[in-house]
């Protein structure tokens, strides 16, 4: 009965997923059940269904330990992360002891990975599943949750405000906002939107954020007159946020039993916060003047102070400015620089000396138009660590999988050489000053074919990167991706030279041009592809079918970067091929012609008797008796 008890509990726990125990701390000691016989739902291979005292499914790491049935067990270590995947991912087939015995395995088959061996599933068992995972329900839910153990990461919640510079525009008696955007990832609580030192009367409208979606947009609203005429004020958007990450734990008695993975995930919340800074400057109304107030703001359009700026007049944003067209010069402070009563015409403003940690801002153009109007510029810096790293994405041709192996080189504008590497399974990240730029591939990965497009693209002063297309133009990309096919494959035919039929049973052998073998096989009723990296090859016959003559042939023969075959002709020049036929030539038997057996004097008889008729053909004509 008791027995009964437990099973319906532990299938009512696997039909409801899995266990997780927020901010709790594994037990120190836990005590082991019974072990109990299951169905083998693969042939051949057993897992006994494990448990605690009370029922919670265990999971022994290796095969063949004694398991501590009945023992108290201490608490081991925090195993890797790929098991957490595994129980947070458990089967509902609806059958208990099936989602143990595919969890069990699962689990054995991760630790081989971890191990770099096959001491718990034979090498065969994991072909098998991996061929039938489709047709094979046990082994495709086994493989799948292999795999995601793979190729799980710990993602972190991730929140922020957009970064683009926010804007107040006078509305009534109210500074407004532009719409501010708030994205989120992972999250598992969002807390409120909270303002930090704005202005009595400020207040956040318009927000479609909450903590169902973790993400929107919103506007904030300042009061007019909590701002004085020529003074700028700054101030802030908060909001704070917590995410999980998990924990799976083992538990062991003796070095002679079996450890065992606990089935429980616990779950430990991070905090996190984000916040935005926002400056808000009330301009002074001219009296019949110009007037240009210049801002000196970061790329959060926070005040920044300590750079120097430089005010020329006249347009040199393309040569080099005069200090005799120095109109003015000052070090920035929290507040804007404000020239009244400035002439018309063109100015260019130039950063002469940039605060330490940011990238030196570019020239700008100010044109003073009508001298009866406000005119506003605002100097941004960007942080060099806000400076976004170029993300160099190498593909296949499906664009979904990274190709390890390519060199790479990106230059610069004057030709040089900026960086070199060789592809791996992961994107390359690498931050570039501001510029134009190309990328080749300078060697291919193996089985691929070479890339000989040139990538050409800019990069700005955040990191941004547009890449020209087949139009000449620049568009806006997330990143760069290089494409690679593979290689070609190389059609081997082999043929009976009378009849152009497939021949089976010939042996051929491709090499290499160090003479290494690259590839052997028997041929059958249809041809032989081969895919084949740049090189020079050899193809020859080193068994002959029976009742053919041996075919003493080497055939040589080229493949190009980008997939083409070359074959050598018998003048030693290579030509364009589509395929390679090699003839063999059946043996011929000599035939033995049988003549009738007839007597001598038959042969002598026929033989006289046709000179006789001759003869007196010849007299008579001669005598004049007879005529044709």
């Amino acid at each position: 009965m008791k027995k009964k008890i437990f099973l319906l509990i532990a299938g009512i726990l696997c039909l409801f997923g899995f266990t997780v125990k927020a901010e709790a701390s594994a037990p120190s000691t836990i005590k082991a059940g019974n072990l109990t016989p299951i169905t083998n739902y693969i042939n051949g291979v057993q897992a006994s269904l494990k448990t605690t005292s009370n029922g919670q499914y265990l999971y022994c790491e290796i095969v063949n330990l004694l398991f501590p049935r009945n023992k108290t067990l201490t608490l081991g270590t925090e195993v890797d992360k790929g098991f957490a995947y595994i129980l947070n991912n458990k089967p509902k087939t609806g059958d208990s002891n099936k989602n143990y015995y595919i969890m069990q395995m699962a689990v054995w088959w991760y630790k081989d990975i971890l191990n770099g061996g096959n001491n718990n599933v034979s090498a065969n068992t994991k072909t098998y599943c991996t061929k039938n995972r489709s047709t094979h329900d046990v082994c495709g839910k086994i493989y799948n949750l292999v795999e995601g153990a793979k190729k799980y990461q710990v993602v972190k919640g991730k929140m922020s405000f957009d970064d683009a510079a926010i804007k107040f525009t006078k509305s009534g008696e109210y500074y407004v906002s532009d719409k501010i955007s708030f994205s989120s990832t992972n999250l598992t609580s969002l807390g409120s939107l909270k303002l930090v030192k704005a202005p009595t009367g400020s207040s956040i409208i318009e927000s479609t954020i909450n903590s169902t979606n973790k993400a929107g947009t919103f506007k904030i609203k300042v009061p007019t007159n909590s701002v004085k005429e020529g003074e700028t004020i700054n101030f802030s958007v908060e909001i704070n946020a917590n995410y999980n990450t998990y924990s799976v734990y083992d538990y062991f008695y003796g070095s002679a039993y079996q450890r065992v993975i606990y089935d429980v995930v616990y779950a430990k919340s991070h905090p996190l916060s984000a916040s935005k800074t926002f400056s808000i400057t009330k301009e002074i109304t001219p009296k019949d003047t110009n007037l240009l107030t210049i801002y000196k703001v970061d790329q959060d359009g926070n005040s920044l102070k300590n750079a120097t700026l430089t005010l020329y007049k006249g347009n040199c944003l393309n040569t080099t400015c005069l200090n005799s067209n120095s109109y003015a010069s000052w070090k920035t402070t929290t507040s804007p620089k404000i020239f009244i009563d400035i002439p018309t015409g063109y100015y260019t403003i130039e950063e002469t000396n940039t605060p330490t940690g940011y990238t030196t801002a570019t020239k700008g153009l100010i044109y003073i138009k009508n001298p009866n109007e406000s005119y506003n510029y605002t100097v941004v810096n960007v942080k060099k660590s806000e400076v976004k790293p170029v993300k160099i994405s190498k593909t296949d041709i499906t664009g979904e999988n990274e190709i390890a192996g390519a060199t790479l080189i990106i230059r610069d504008s004057n030709n040089k050489e900026v960086a070199s590497w060789v592809s791996t399974t992961s994107p390359k990240y690498l931050t570039l000053a501001k510029g134009e730029y190309t990328l080749i591939e300078k060697y291919a990965p193996i089985d691929y074919k070479l890339t000989t497009n040139i990538v050409e693209f800019k990069v700005d002063e955040l990191g941004n990167v547009m890449v020209r297309n087949e139009e000449g133009k620049y568009v806006l990309v997330e990143y760069i991706s290089i494409i690679n096919e593979t290689n070609d494959t190389i059609n081997v035919s082999k043929l009976d030279k009378s009849t152009n039929d497939y021949l089976a049973g010939a042996k051929l052998v491709i090499k290499n041009e160090k003479g290494d073998i690259v590839t052997t096989w028997v041929t059958t009723g249809e041809s032989y592809n081969v895919a084949l990296t740049a090189g020079d090859y050899t193809l020859e016959e080193t068994s002959v079918p029976a009742g053919y003559d041996s075919n003493n042939e080497v055939i040589y023969f080229r493949v190009l970067e980008n997939g083409t075959l070359m074959i050598k002709n018998s003048s030693g020049e290579y030509e364009l091929a589509n395929g390679i036929i090699i003839y063999n030539v059946p043996v011929l038997e000599e035939e033995t012609v049988i003549v009738p057996k007839t007597g001598l004097t038959s042969i002598l008889t026929y033989t006289f008797g046709t000179l006789t008729l001759a003869s007196g053909a010849y007299l008579l004509m001669k005598n004049g008796q007879f005529s044709i």
